[in-house]
């Protein structure tokens, strides 16, 4: 059940880029919310314990499904919206992933990793966001930046080699979304970030079931 569930996922995607080419709007948001109901089933489909770590990952989850429709609609107050639900969603897998647990070793390579990425990511944008983003803007990279620190840490500390990908895929796949709304937008975002993004979360879904 779970290849069919990321097949139906992967076919949303693609309808999600066709109607983002076509600037088909209600198709664009139907599409992803499909295609992140499918990671969600996902999770379901390959007996997550849904206790633990688990459990707030699976809410990690649901978050970004919400924060992912939000991001389909036009408008500051909808990627105000969207990106308030990705904080509580990258909030939320940190919790998770401090609950798997990472060893410092690994932390110790990821945590400053991680922090030079974030740094840059501010540099990059600081002079493009308008002022009333700043400071959400800069409190996301600070979130996002610590999800990906411990959850790669966790995924390499338990070898679990899905989320040790799965958290790069969908950090890195907000690079797409920042520069398509901050410094130039276009379809070619699309492409490189939603497939990311999708295959990122996919592979978090499928590691909480084990591995």
């Amino acid at each position: 059940m779970a290849t069919l569930f990321a097949a139906t996922t992967a076919v949303a995607v693609v309808a999600a880029l066709l109607a983002a080419r076509r600037d088909r709007r209600w198709a664009y948001g139907a599409s992803k919310a499909v295609a992140s109901a499918g990671f969600l089933a996902v999770a379901w489909s390959v007996g997550a314990p849904f206790e633990g770590w688990t459990r707030v990952a699976f809410l990690a989850l649901t978050l970004s499904a919400v924060g992912d429709v939000a991001l389909a609609a036009r408008g500051k107050v909808a990627f105000v919206a969207g990106l308030a639900g990705f904080m509580a969603a990258h909030a939320a897998y940190v919790v998770a992933f401090a609950r798997l647990g990472a060893r410092p070793e690994w932390l110790a390579v990821t945590v400053p990793l991680a922090v030079a990425v974030g740094a840059f990511a501010w540099w990059w944008l600081r002079t493009r966001v308008s002022r009333t983003l700043r400071v959400p803007v800069g409190a996301y990279i600070a979130v996002v930046s610590a999800m990906a620190a411990v959850g790669a840490a966790a995924g390499l500390s338990h070898g679990a080699p899905r989320l040790a990908v799965g958290v790069p895929l969908v950090v890195g796949s907000d690079a797409a979304v920042a520069r398509h709304r901050f410094v130039a937008p276009g379809l070619a975002n699309k492409l490189v970030g939603l497939p990311a993004y999708y295959l990122g979360q996919l592979l978090i879904a499928s590691a909480l079931g084990g591995g």
